[in-house]
């Protein structure tokens, strides 16, 4: 992500060290710039676009060389597929918000697995997924993290990190709330002597 360069992670990573020393919880921030590649969108929009251009030539009120018609053909099943992949604007517009919100929570849940987030020996692994593309963050507690919080906590705690994509700087909104959790994890996570940090704050995963 473009605001996720080494001064912010530097950032990043010391505000997730001072949740961790009050509280017992391990907090791993992973940030993507998507969730999914959604090339099907890119391809049947080309397929369309291609369809109607051959469509148009095909039946223009003027003549037009058979060559020229398979040239242009082809030519905007390209373009459009280039057009559509490297502007986001374009693409997201036929991407539906349902599919894009189970895309990065599927995402969100590989990552949780594969990262190894479950095997805190407290099971109080949170994983704090941000998926730009979807402007999307997925909360994930492991099942210790998640019975020691009350729902209504973890509702406030989503909805804070729901709203960092309606601010106008989402890096800044994103350490501002992690601070802000400072007391909820203090108080139903406290922390014990001689805790020992089981996930590293800088965890890369791959899929």
């Amino acid at each position: 992500m473009k605001y996720f360069n080494e001064d912010y992670k530097t950032k990043l990573y010391k505000t997730i060290e001072e949740l961790e020393d009050n509280s017992l919880v391990e907090i791993v921030v992973i940030a993507k710039q998507h969730s999914n590649s959604y090339k099907d969108i890119s391809l049947w929009f080309s397929v369309i676009l291609m369809f109607t251009t051959f469509t148009f030539l095909m039946f223009a009120p003027f003549d037009v060389d058979a060559f020229l018609i398979f040239i242009i053909t082809i030519l905007s099943f390209f373009s459009a597929f280039l057009i559509v992949s490297f502007i986001p604007v374009i693409k997201k517009i036929f991407i539906k918000k349902a599919r894009m919100l189970k895309t990065v929570e599927i995402t969100a849940r590989a990552i949780f697995q594969k990262g190894g987030l479950r095997f805190t020996d407290q099971k109080i692994g949170i994983l704090i997924y941000v998926s730009d593309f979807e402007k999307t963050v997925c909360v994930l507690p492991d099942r210790g993290a998640e019975t020691a919080i009350p729902e209504e906590e973890w509702k406030i705690i989503r909805d804070g990190f729901d709203k960092i994509y309606t601010k106008s700087n989402p890096a800044n909104a994103l350490l501002e709330h992690l601070l802000s959790l400072k007391t909820v994890f203090y108080q139903y996570i406290p922390p014990i002597e001689n805790d020992i940090n089981e996930l590293p704050d800088d965890l890369e995963v791959t899929l």
